[in-house]
């Protein structure tokens, strides 16, 4: 589903809202890219580039139900769902933030140590950084954890955010 919804910098952007089916179809060059404003949600951005090392993403916004998901996957597909290197999911009411992968439409562990610095109906800043052998992830500016990699981070080209929050801002550095 293709909607003008935001401005990217002062210009006219499309956003492509996902809402659970393939979206292979699309051409990338069409797909959002960094950074975006007031995205919908779901929402799907292509990253070209990929990942590199010491990549940073963050994504800000509010949480306004009681689980949120961001995905960094290597194709634009969410259902089936294309491999995932980093799955994250937060769950206020739980009281847990959940980490895990996909590969090959299969779920890796869950690594669920850690709590929810993030409440419902609170602003949160999520910050992934690329590292030689994880991510790392900070929550409001702390650091929260590390991840391990289970993919390759140079296979990354999307992410893709779900509903439960509305999201100010996705921005790379």
């Amino acid at each position: 589903m293709e909607c003008q919804f935001a401005r990217n910098n002062a210009q006219p952007h499309k956003f492509f809202q996902t809402s659970g089916d393939s979206l292979s179809s699309l051409p990338p060059s069409t797909m959002s890219q960094l950074p975006v404003f007031n995205p919908p949600s779901p929402f799907l951005a292509h990253l070209p580039a990929g990942l590199g090392i010491y990549r940073k993403i963050t994504i800000r916004g509010k949480m306004t139900h009681d689980q949120f998901n961001i995905n960094l996957q290597t194709g634009p597909n969410t259902n089936p769902r294309d491999d995932t290197a980093l799955h994250i999911s937060i769950r206020p009411r739980d009281g847990v933030i959940i980490r895990n992968s996909i590969q090959f439409r299969s779920w890796g562990i869950e690594e669920r140590f850690g709590g929810c610095p993030v409440q419902k109906r609170s602003y949160f800043d999520v910050t992934i950084t690329v590292k030689p052998d994880s991510f790392g992830i900070a929550v409001n500016g702390a650091h929260y954890c590390d991840f391990n990699h289970r993919l390759p981070y140079a296979s990354i080209r999307f992410i893709h955010i779900g509903e439960g929050a509305k999201v100010d801002a996705i921005t790379s550095e």
